[in-house]
């Protein structure tokens, strides 16, 4: 007799700007290939297009993987929009219609952690921000009932996507979620990065990795091994002592 296998836990995959999810799957098959065992892995698309961000092309065509995507509009005096609205301002807010699109991923394992390379990194961030806060007002969890445990910045820079929630927090803005930053000493993100890292998120939660990358997720080998091995243990840290 067969039992069903049990679903693994999932993970929440967040492209950078001028990009998309089926990109950024693509990017990150060997990392994928390496916890095949321990995660599922689901990318998701950003709702405003743009044009290509920065590595994308010439691999990745537009006439095959566009239109390519941007999870931030700009008003129309050209000033960020840092909610994820849209450029009028109007509707849904970005945290607000990510945690919709999670709700909306269908059955799976639990909503572990959730990734983010490039501006995804600010999805993450904007993510956890909101799940602390909703914890520290009482209010209730968002969508799907989801609480993630861990969060994976790649090549990461500028501050959490901003909640519809934020108005009423009192604090100081700092993640306290167990978070893992990835940093390419060659990336011209790099100062960004720490920048992000040293801002936003709790220190003594915080796991770092450096490697000699420009603006790309890993791909030699020990640096894929080592990543893989770091998220492996970040999980099972977070993970309740038996």
């Amino acid at each position: 007799m067969s039992f069903p296998m049990e679903a693994l836990p999932r993970i929440a995959c967040f492209h950078g700007g001028g990009s998309t999810g089926p990109i950024f799957e693509v990017q990150c098959e060997q990392l994928i290939s390496q916890l095949s065992s321990t995660f599922e892995f689901v990318f998701f698309n950003a709702p405003f297009y743009r044009d290509a961000g920065p590595g994308v092309l010439p691999f990745f065509v537009p006439e095959k993987w566009g239109p390519y995507r941007t999870w931030f509009t700009r008003d129309e005096n050209d000033e960020e929009r840092g909610d994820g609205r849209g450029k009028d301002g109007k509707g849904e807010g970005g945290i607000e219609r990510v945690l919709k699109l999670l709700s909306e991923a269908g059955d799976g394992g639990e909503w572990v952690g959730c990734l983010g390379f490039s501006q995804g990194t600010r999805v993450v961030g904007g993510l956890l921000l909101d799940q602390q806060r909703r914890k520290e007002l009482g209010l209730p969890k968002a969508e799907g009932d989801i609480d993630f445990k861990f969060g994976v910045l790649c090549m990461g820079g500028a501050a959490p996507m901003v909640s519809d929630i934020s108005y009423m927090a009192e604090d100081d803005g700092v993640i306290n979620t167990p978070t893992f930053h990835l940093h390419g000493t060659k990336d011209f993100q790099y100062d960004n990065g720490k920048k992000q890292m040293k801002t936003y998120y709790d220190a003594s939660k915080v796991t770092v990795l450096d490697i000699d990358y420009h603006h790309a997720m890993p791909w030699h080998r020990a640096d894929l091994v080592k990543f893989a091995d770091m998220m492996r243990q970040i999980y099972k840290d977070t993970r309740p002592k038996k």
